[in-house]
C-alpha cells in the first residue's frame, strides 16, 4: 500500500498529536476517524435507525436473554462480586 506524506507545521502537528493521543489514537488514525464513511452519508436517516428505534410492551414479562457462561465472562463476574456488584 502507497504512503502519502502530509506536510504540518511543528504547532500544527503538536495539536494533533495532542488531541490524538488524548482518544488513543495515533495522528494517522485521528485523521482516518474524522472522515465520513460512505454508507452513512447514503442511507436516509429512517434506514441509519433501522433496527435500532422501537417500543417495549411494559404490560408483558420480558423474556431476557439466555447468557452463555464462560471463563472470561466468569472472571469478569468474580471481580465484580469482590465489589459488592452481583448479577442478576
Amino acid at each position: 500500500m502507497a504512503e502519502h506524506p502530509i506536510f504540518l507545521s511543528e504547532k500544527e502537528y503538536q495539536s494533533l498529536f495532542n488531541v490524538a493521543a488524548k482518544q488513543g489514537m495515533t495522528p494517522s488514525e485521528w485523521i482516518v476517524a474524522q472522515l465520513p464513511t460512505e454508507q452513512t452519508e447514503e442511507l436516509p436517516l429512517s434506514q441509519r435507525l433501522d433496527g435500532l428505534v422501537g417500543a417495549i410492551n411494559s404490560q408483558e414479562e420480558q423474556q431476557l436473554p439466555s447468557v452463555q457462561r464462560t471463563p472470561f465472562g466468569e472472571g469478569i463476574a468474580a471481580k465484580l462480586a469482590k465489589q459488592g456488584i452481583r448479577r442478576p
